[in-house]
């Protein structure tokens, strides 16, 4: 046994009957083994929700890395789709779920890894010396704004349960924020 095949089977029980529904104990019987043998591996069920989300990080992370042929606006507006294809994977239950952790104790779920943070005001500044971004405010607080105005997106998916047009929105928004040349 260890903590992927554990976290594994509480995801897809997660998914199929929500996370509130799901018992430590139902996923001991998922896997095969005992609530000790469970807390040995996992701390919690929130834990293996805040684990999740991490993951999708990876997805940005490996996003921002590089560069992006059709320039700095497409490949930061590829990172956010990116991060909303690995949202919606993990769905407005789980992802409020998420929240409402944090919303209890920070975990530090939303604090962005310092290499995203960099990579992507770099990017936003070598928008700026091409003309593609038009705001030339600092990289920082543009990186920031932009990312708070996804946070506010997200929140807005996960309270309209997933119907709710982000992806548009998104576009719109830092759109307008980044005050992108046509």
């Amino acid at each position: 046994m260890d903590r992927t095949t554990i976290e594994n089977a509480a995801l897809k029980l997660f998914h199929k009957r929500g996370f509130g529904a799901v018992k430590v104990q139902d996923i001991c019987a998922e896997c095969g083994i005992t609530k000790p043998t469970f807390y040995h591996y996992v701390p919690s069920k929130d834990d293996i929700l805040l684990r999740y989300y991490e993951e999708a990080l990876d997805t940005v992370e490996a996003h921002v890395a590089g560069t992006d042929p059709e320039g700095p606006v497409s490949q930061l507006l590829g990172a956010y789709l990116a991060l909303i294809d690995e949202c919606e994977r993990i769905g407005p239950d789980l992802l409020s779920r998420i929240t409402c952790s944090n919303l209890q104790e920070n975990h530090g779920s939303y604090d962005t890894r310092p290499t995203i943070i960099e990579r992507m005001e770099a990017i936003i500044a070598a928008g700026q010396r091409s003309g593609a971004i038009g705001n030339a405010g600092d990289p920082h607080q543009l990186y920031l704004s932009s990312a708070y105005l996804y946070e506010g997106l997200q929140f807005m998916w996960c309270l309209e349960r997933g119907d709710f047009d982000w992806r548009a929105q998104l576009r719109e928004g830092l759109s307008a924020l980044w005050q992108v040349k046509a």
